[in-house]
């Protein structure tokens, strides 16, 4: 039987990465007043009646003195980028905000913060994985997915007849590539030119022969949160490496690198990809895991996948240079200075310019 892979991709203009982006957008606020605010935040979007609702929640440490008109000001910006039509149901000028940020938990603050060395800030398993496959270390049909995305977004923001939410997916290991693409659109759209547009988007990013089928439920007029609720962390197989990989842990977006989710996640892809940018393996996946409140992880586990091309004793020397406490995966990839919203968009992995993806000089 033939083995096929399917990959999905979404849009920053989907409802859930809309949520995924203002949570990173406080984020990166709260890390730029104080280095050292502590933030869980997920936001919750959707349409009503009265024109649409944004909720901004979770915990917040107080020194990031983050106000009620901030988190407003923060949600009109990320809607922007985001959005290009108001609907009756979700409308820019008649949305009903609200901000539910509370304080952080004392006792997950002192967990994380009186050790000697930074605890983590949650128990859980991180996954981190890179292969030799593609230019960028990632899985190759998602890798497909994603640069066609990206080309439709760069289309989507520039034609006028086109909004912002839609989806990608990627069907290989037949002869022909399978490509879905549900793009949202204004209603009077020429879908012929749609389709000769994105066929050229798809052309250029599969090299095998391929099918298109494009908006394959009709027309998509309605889109974003006026067509479907958007919430922070529902799209965790995207922002990772697609369903050929395990997700580890929870969600990346609203939460501060004390929160292991998020920063051994960034440095077990870091691991990863210098384990086989140096030809010590063509495929790699890292798993670690932690307790709270616990600097050292429970578990360091490295699978090749039967491609490791040195002694093992010696991938554990490599292995070994890379201190996976959160303190230290904190002061070595920077994680307090990084502008969250960026990670956001297409995937938080294969994008040079992270500094949980350079290749070091070891």
């Amino acid at each position: 039987m033939t083995k096929y892979v399917t990959a999905e991709t979404v849009s920053p203009g989907h409802p859930d990465k809309i949520a995924d982006l203002i949570s990173d957008y406080v984020l990166t606020k709260a890390l730029q007043n104080n280095s050292s605010s502590r933030v869980a935040v997920e936001t919750f979007l959707t349409g009503t009646k009265k024109g649409g609702l944004v909720l901004v929640g979770g915990e917040i440490s107080e020194v990031a003195a983050i106000s009620t008109d901030e988190v407003i000001s923060i949600v009109k910006e990320a809607l922007k980028i985001t959005i290009k039509t108001s609907f009756e149901d979700f409308d820019f000028d008649n949305l009903s905000i609200y901000n539910e940020l509370t304080p952080q938990s004392e006792e997950i603050r002192a967990a994380v913060e009186d050790d000697v060395d930074q605890g983590a800030g949650d128990q859980g398993i991180m996954i981190g994985f890179a292969t030799n496959k593609t230019k960028s270390f990632m899985p190759p049909t998602f890798d497909i997915s994603r640069n066609i995305q990206k080309s439709l977004w760069d289309l989507q923001k520039s034609d006028e007849m086109l909004d912002l939410d839609s989806k990608v997916q990627v069907t290989s290991g037949g002869e022909i590539t399978k490509v879905v693409v549900s793009t949202q659109h204004k209603r009077e759209i020429n879908m012929e030119k749609l389709f000769e547009d994105v066929s050229s988007i798809v052309a250029h990013h599969v090299e095998s022969e391929f099918k298109l089928d494009l908006n394959p439920s009709g027309s998509f007029v309605k889109g974003g949160p006026a067509g479907d609720t958007g919430l922070t962390g529902r799209k965790i197989v995207v922002d990772s490496y697609g369903p050929t990989i395990p997700v580890g842990g929870g969600a990346f977006s609203g939460k501060d690198p004390s929160k292991v989710d998020r920063s051994a996640a960034y440095a077990a892809r870091h691991l990863a990809k210098n384990v086989v940018a140096h030809k010590l393996a063509s495929e790699c996946l890292v798993r670690v895991s932690y307790a709270i409140g616990k600097a050292e992880p429970y578990e360091l586990s490295i699978d090749t996948f039967d491609t490791l091309k040195i002694e093992e004793s010696k991938l554990n020397d490599f292995v070994g240079k890379f201190d996976m406490k959160p303190g230290a995966i904190i002061e070595r990839l920077n994680l307090t200075k990084v502008d969250y919203r960026r990670d956001t968009l297409f995937s938080h992995f294969g994008h040079d310019e992270r500094s949980w993806e350079k290749i070091e000089n070891i």
